[in-house]
């Protein structure tokens, strides 16, 4: 049998204790979602004095790269301080899951360390002793630097879900009145609006925004992809469109509308991009509830076939009434149709007048030929 020297003794002994202890960190890190290890905590000290012996070697250089390696894949804090910080931060996550906010009561009896540890980060940042990622992360997450411990309002858990109901119930207000949920200050004029959306954005990228609220967001048809996706030019004007239907009634623009020429393009455009089928479906769909006008060829034709059919109306009815074609020339009620039936005269002699309206015409029985002559011979 072959016999190990003391030295390797030793270090096969060393090995096994450090593997025992990185075993005891490993489940202290399951139960408390952290690796700092605290002496002051019952039946944690010698595995609170084996974590500060690790920092050491670290610190010194003497720690092998191995168990660096797996202390690292734990999670494992090198730096003490920096490990509470992480570890106050990270139940200030879980308070603001909870509560809907970060103000933390320094003299809460709940959480005492973490208020005191809220308090402090507010003096930090007074004197200017925060870094600038600690307080990124802070803000992030909803963190006021103004305590608003001394109000009730502000203590009461209530206050929060009322003011979230308000950001909700004016969110749903836009809904209504822009037909989406994409706020931007550019284009709703109420920054504090869009302040809000933003964060209920990053708030359910880092997995703290509440379920229910989540589910009351989706419900009311909340997009969750930020506003650096969305085409904002395409939505000033869809707008500016919106405004235009509130005041006409319509949504047919003129091309050249001396009111908003830029408008006026956006529209030739936007047809011009549903015919080559560069438009997105959803698009199509906000523009069609509104009432959108895609052919403007056909809806001009339409719209000046009612025109004409109003005139050849009015002149039949003046027949029947009575009973000849000599429409007045010196009436004034009387003086725009007989310009019209003047230019159907001289449409139809150039053969400008098309077939249905030539159709309608005789069949109304409307004399090609003008009166004038007539009437002024007989006056002689």
């Amino acid at each position: 049998m072959k016999k190990h020297s003391r030295p390797e003794m030793l270090l096969a002994i060393e090995e096994k204790r450090w593997n025992r202890q990185f075993a005891a960190l490993a489940k202290y890190r399951r139960k408390h979602g952290h690796c700092l290890v605290l002496r002051k905590q019952q039946g944690n000290s010698r595995l609170a004095k084996w974590v500060e012996e690790q920092r050491a070697m670290w610190r010194s250089g003497k720690l092998r790269p191995d168990r660096f390696r797996r202390l690292q894949r734990l999670g494992f804090a090198w730096n003490y301080r920096d490990g509470l910080w992480e570890r106050q931060f990270m139940e200030l996550q879980a308070y603001r899951r909870r509560h809907g906010h970060c103000q933390v009561p320094s003299r809460s009896k709940k959480y005492p360390s973490l208020g005191n540890w809220v308090h402090f980060q507010r003096v930090q940042k007074r004197a200017g002793r925060i870094s600038a990622k600690r307080a990124r992360r802070l803000e992030q997450i909803g963190f006021d630097w103004v305590s608003r411990g001394h109000s009730l309002e502000f203590r009461d858990s209530t206050y929060w879900e009322t003011k979230w109901a308000r950001m909700l119930s004016a969110l749903a207000k836009f809904k209504r009145r822009f037909g989406h949920c994409w706020v931007s200050s550019e284009l709703s004029g109420n920054p504090r609006l869009s302040r809000w959306v933003s964060s209920q954005r990053k708030l359910k990228r880092q997995g703290l925004l509440r379920k229910d609220r989540r589910r009351r967001l989706e419900a009311l048809g909340f997009d969750w992809r930020t506003t650096a996706s969305v085409d904002l030019r395409w939505e000033r004007c869809f707008l500016r469109l919106l405004e235009f239907h509130r005041r006409f009634g319509h949504s047919h623009v003129p091309a050249e509308w001396a009111e908003n020429r830029t408008l006026g393009n956006w529209v030739v455009k936007t047809r011009m991009l549903k015919r080559i089928g560069h438009l997105s479906a959803k698009k199509v769909r906000r523009l069609n509830e509104i009432g959108f006008v895609w052919d403007a060829t056909r809806k001009r034709q339409t719209e000046h076939d009612a025109i004409w059919s109003k005139w050849l109306a009015q002149l039949i009815a003046f027949h029947r009434k009575h009973g000849h074609w000599c429409v007045p020339t010196d009436q004034q009620k009387f003086h725009r149709l007989r310009i019209w039936m003047d230019n159907q005269r001289i449409n139809y002699h150039r053969g400008w007048l098309s077939a249905d309206r030539v159709r309608r015409l005789k069949k109304a029985r409307f004399p090609w030929l003008s009166d004038r002559g007539l009437r002024l011979s007989s006056g002689a």
